[in-house]
């Protein structure tokens, strides 16, 4: 299936919310280049969209399998904010050592995600675009389709924790990877806190440390759980995963509306709908 309308994305890369928060400039891991100090890369020409699948709504294993050019494991080397004014502000995630558990990927990857500084010392936050712990390791899924706010697949970025001395994956939301369903990865309630804007690392939820955590399937348990589900089906994945998004539009110029019963927070815009921006539009 090849784009229809070049310019429009589906699935929770058409649902992403925005908002901009005011913070300080001196944000730990984080530059921001003004002007065109951005690197030569981030001004390159964007991907060829005609040749890409338009992303999907991940709702079942499938979809997910479907969409997947590789699963990945890595740590994080680095992660820092690149601007400049065609483009908006972007995160830029290094992982190093990076070991491929389905698909291929080099040693070294480089995950560019919409938001990130602003020139001014703000920051520019995008919903559904998972964030990265330093020095973490994570399991990652990387799409096999054009995308335009993160190459990683519907927030499939699970981050190896030891909870009782075992390795465990815990997802966006705090949650442990518990299996695999009909439905996609299975997770707990959340055990962990969410990773916040500084990217430091979560602690363990108080209700948890109370109480014996839920019980997550081990790093290497899951991973040979999905392996042997693609080979018991027939399946595998395909296609490459691009460092590139596809559509030229700056994210700061995504149109906004009013979110509906949003609790006022200062020095912030409260959290928006995005809308996609033909090719070429301001």
């Amino acid at each position: 299936m090849r784009v229809g309308r070049p310019w429009t994305t589906f699935g929770r890369e058409g649902r992403a919310r925005v908002a901009l928060l005011g913070l300080g400039l001196g944000l730990t891991g984080c530059s921001a280049a003004s002007g065109d100090e951005a690197p030569a890369r981030q001004q390159g020409p964007l991907a060829a969209e005609a040749s890409l699948r338009p992303p999907r709504a991940v709702d079942s294993l499938l979809g997910l399998l479907d969409q997947t050019a590789s699963v990945v494991e890595g740590e994080v080397l680095d992660v820092h904010s690149e601007y400049s004014p065609r483009t908006g502000p972007w995160t830029v995630v290094t992982l190093g050592n990076v070991r491929a558990h389905l698909g291929e990927a080099p040693r070294e990857l480089r995950l560019k995600q919409a938001g990130g500084l602003l020139p001014d010392g703000r920051q520019l936050v995008v919903s559904h675009v998972p964030r990265f712990v330093q020095g973490a390791r994570y399991v990652v899924f990387l799409r096999n389709t054009g995308w335009s706010l993160s190459p990683v697949l519907d927030e499939h970025a699970f981050r190896v924790e030891s909870v009782g001395g075992r390795e465990v994956l815990v997802g966006a939301e705090g949650g442990l990877v518990s299996g695999l369903g009909a439905a996609g990865v299975r997770q707990t309630a959340p055990v962990f806190e969410t990773v916040d804007l500084m990217g430091a690392r979560p602690a363990l939820r108080a209700e948890a440390q109370a109480r014996s955590a839920p019980e997550g399937m081990e790093r290497e348990a899951f991973l040979s759980l999905l392996q042997n589900h693609l080979r018991a089906r027939g399946l595998t994945v395909t296609g490459a995963f691009r460092e590139e998004p596809v559509t030229p539009a700056s994210s700061l110029t995504v149109p906004v509306t009013p979110a509906v019963a949003s609790s006022p927070v200062p020095g912030a815009v409260p959290l928006q709908p995005e809308r996609d921006l033909p090719p070429g539009q301001p």
